[in-house]
């Protein structure tokens, strides 16, 4: 039997480092249960690369894991809860859309992206594609490292997962029959080695979860307003769908929200191309063509047209 890799986080770090200077960009996911030490794992991997500095890293919010990505060079995103930003189910969602775009567009920045999530194949299969590390932590202090197959010229599946799944399912039997009996990951087919790693110093912990609860914060005020608005559209789009408006009620929906009635109908046309309707805005309402004059003869004290319940809006 051939000897098993072990490594510890300057390895993987020095490993890394040798992908960015063979000019490759390094997006890395980090999965495992609640509290086995995959932000601990992520903080002491980034804290070995010069230049990491957490309070400009760390992030919970997609628009920043954009940015990060997009305006910086050979620099470093930590998107500490990954699957707010590219979970599998949000693969229509426009944001996620452009978060693959932007890790496909801009490869060649050479940034060094780390995630975490708690399993592996929630994730976005289009992301799982460009995320080229895969670190399982098993336990706290130690993790396993999976790296994709390459050469596969007919199949897009560069994790094995097919495979991998049938070991999985194997050795959930032998669980089941002897709670003793230790996971081989050695035999997955994607297997590269295993990984040990110390706990947080008191004072980096104490940073960490201060910076966490600051960040989670900021976020979820973000996400509210989302989806705050998300919700309007999503019900203006419904009863569109149900032929309960004409463009004159529309309007006035639109002065009455303050919102602008020609943005609003670009968002309901994107929202009806998102859900693969084959139908346009036009095919459910017929739109007159207003004077700029009459568009803004309207005013927030205007009422709503009298059979659409604002309460739903």
């Amino acid at each position: 039997m051939a000897k098993v890799l072990i490594l510890g986080l300057k390895d993987l770090k020095n490993l890394i480092e040798k992908r960015i200077e063979n000019r490759y960009d390094c997006n890395l996911i980090v999965t495992g249960k609640t509290g086995v030490g995959k932000s601990t794992l992520l903080y002491l991997l980034f804290k070995k690369f010069r230049g990491f500095k957490i309070e400009d890293k760390l992030t919970y919010k997609r628009d920043e894991m954009i940015s990060l990505i997009r305006d910086y060079k050979k620099s470093y995103c930590w998107a500490d809860e990954l699957i707010g930003s590219a979970f599998k189910r949000n693969f229509f969602e426009r944001e996620q859309i452009k978060l693959i775009e932007i890790l496909t567009r801009y490869r060649s920045n050479f940034n060094i992206v780390g995630g975490a999530l708690p399993v592996f194949l929630t994730l976005d299969k289009e992301l799982l594609k460009l995320f080229r590390v895969h670190i399982q932590v098993i336990k706290r202090g130690v993790a396993v490292l999976y790296l994709p197959k390459n050469g596969k010229q007919y199949s897009d599946d560069i994790w094995d997962v097919k495979y991998n799944k049938s070991l999985e399912e194997r050795w959930s039997k032998k669980i089941e029959n002897n709670p003793n009996f230790k996971v081989p990951y050695h035999k997955y087919s994607t297997f590269k080695a295993y990984i040990f790693f110390p706990p947080l110093s008191d004072d980096e912990e104490e940073k960490y979860n201060n910076l966490k609860e600051q960040k989670r914060a900021e976020a979820e005020v973000v996400d509210n307003d989302k989806k705050e608005k998300n919700n309007f559209y999503k019900k203006i789009l419904l009863m569109v769908k149900d032929r309960k408006l004409d463009d004159k009620e529309l309007l006035k929906i639109c002065q009455f929200n303050d919102k602008s009635y020609s943005s609003v109908k670009t968002r309901l046309g994107q929202m009806l191309r998102d859900e693969g309707e084959d139908k346009t805005l036009k095919d459910f309402i017929t739109f007159e063509r207003r004077k700029n004059a009459t568009l803004n003869s309207y005013n927030n004290n205007t009422p709503p047209p009298s059979d659409v319940d604002v309460n739903d809006l």
